[in-house]
């Protein structure tokens, strides 16, 4: 049986706060970059994206400011209330039916802006649900010939989903050359290191009082995000703990997380969410770096247990693993990020689910 042409002309869509690149903050944006990039390496596609403003240009791929449609463009320096924010996403959704009047698509990738519901006449929808379920208004998930392709990253998140059986997995990926592995563990003594958002969800604070308990030094690397809560976080819970063996640092250029990755003992991954995905697991095993995570989400689909990193229930439990780093082989975690993490193996399922999605035929939405 022949197999489908995937869809010539592709609209992605991203987050209008966070620029994507190759240094991006976020998870999402990180995969749309991995992604964005692949899809503009094919000459028989015609990939447009609208994006934050900032963000890096691809070759192959026509990039679209939000701000180029009207969405006014964020201040670096304000600060987001629901409120503010769902007037924003109001905007962009306004913005893209715009861009649909003009502009013909096969089809739509949402992957942070939001745009929903699908249009009524137009292309597929096709919506990545890369966050907890609670994180999405519930009108997103109504029944109707308007609702969205639904997309999961992990198996994990079909738990979340029993009323929407089937929903299609896709797992997020990395670009395993960018992270060159180093061959032998860290050196005794070390940092332990946190990579990621410094909010409550995240839990830093958790990193922090690990290191203490462990008698080692942290590095607390990731920006704080323009939200009330989580600025006053990072000056409660954060700010107070910092000192010389305690540090925190901005988010560093992408050649500056390497070289963090490979100087850090482990990995923390304190999170008191059920994460959907973890790319900073999947960088720290690509690097040949063991985690140090408690068992939320989908982590244990990532760390293998004894051989990639340590996963715990609490926290204490999650300390008394430090001394054990050391039984962690490198060449170990950087085999199973080659076998389970690369991003061409992701863009080759996108891929295949573009096909899918726009297929002439009649089918059953993917949700």
């Amino acid at each position: 049986m022949a197999q489908r042409a995937a869809p010539q002309r592709i609209l992605a869509l991203t987050y209008p706060l966070t620029p994507v690149g190759e240094g991006a903050c976020g998870g999402a944006e990180q995969v749309a970059w991995h992604l964005l990039r692949r899809l503009g390496q094919r000459p028989q596609l015609a990939a447009t994206w609208i994006g934050a403003d900032g963000s890096a240009s691809l070759s192959g791929v026509a990039r679209i400011a939000w701000s180029g449609l009207g969405v006014p463009a964020p201040s670096s320096r304000s600060c987001w209330t629901p409120t503010a924010l769902a007037a924003l996403l109001r905007r962009c959704r306004q913005a893209v039916r715009a861009f649909l009047a003009d502009h013909a698509v096969d089809l739509i990738h949402d992957q942070g802006a939001w745009f929903f519901p699908a249009p009524p006449s137009g292309p597929p929808l096709l919506f990545t649900l890369h966050l907890a379920r609670r994180l999405y208004p519930p009108a997103l998930f109504a029944s109707g010939p308007l609702r969205p392709h639904f997309q999961l990253v992990s198996r994990f998140q079909q738990r979340e989903y029993p009323d929407l059986p089937g929903l299609p997995v896709v797992a997020n990926g990395i670009d395993l050359q960018r992270f060159p592995a180093r061959l032998t563990p860290a050196p005794v003594g070390a940092p332990l290191l946190f990579l990621g958002r410094i909010c409550p969800e995240k839990a830093p604070h958790l990193a922090i009082a690990l290191a203490r308990r462990a008698r080692r030094r942290l590095w607390i690397v990731g920006a704080v995000s323009p939200f009330p809560d989580h600025r006053r976080y990072f000056a409660e819970r954060i700010a107070p703990a910092l000192h010389s063996g305690i540090r925190w640092f901005p988010p560093p250029s992408p050649a500056g997380k390497r070289r963090l990755l490979r100087a850090a003992a482990a990995v923390v991954i304190p999170s008191q969410i059920e994460e959907t995905s973890s790319l900073v697991a999947m960088e720290a095993a690509a690097s040949g770096v063991p985690v140090l995570a408690l068992r939320r989400g989908a982590l244990p689909e990532i760390i293998a247990q004894g051989e990639t990193g340590w996963l715990a229930d609490d926290p204490e439990a999650l300390g008394a693993a430090v001394p054990r780093l050391a039984e962690l082989s490198p060449a170990a975690c950087r085999a199973r990020a080659e076998r389970y993490f690369d991003a061409d193996r992701m863009a080759a399922d996108y891929l295949a689910l573009y096909r899918r999605l726009a297929s002439p035929a009649p089918a059953a939405s993917a949700a």
